[in-house]
């Protein structure tokens, strides 16, 4: 039997806490994500060499028909000279 009631009677606590969610879910639908591109990085892609498009467009080739084909030492090679020899 309960004689005495301490702390705010006939609130739901759990209320409280389904306030504190839709608030947080309202902040984050107010806030946009932005990207900046730099004049830099701009210049860069929209610098075009022949040869390498066209490198690039034989890998993309290759890579949707599924013949592109990896050598792995010489990959491998290539990995570690930038790291430990920094060639």
């Amino acid at each position: 039997m309960k004689i005495t009631n301490y702390g705010p009677s006939g609130l739901n606590p759990y209320m409280q806490e389904m306030q504190k969610t839709e608030t947080i879910k309202k902040k984050a639908e107010k806030t946009n994500d932005q990207i900046e591109i730099s004049s830099e990085a701009l210049k860069l892609q929209h610098q075009t060499d022949p040869a390498r498009q066209e490198k690039i467009a034989h890998i993309k080739d290759q890579i949707q028909n599924g013949t592109y084909k990896i050598d792995h030492q010489e990959l491998a090679k290539s990995i570690y000279n930038y790291y430990v020899n920094k060639k």
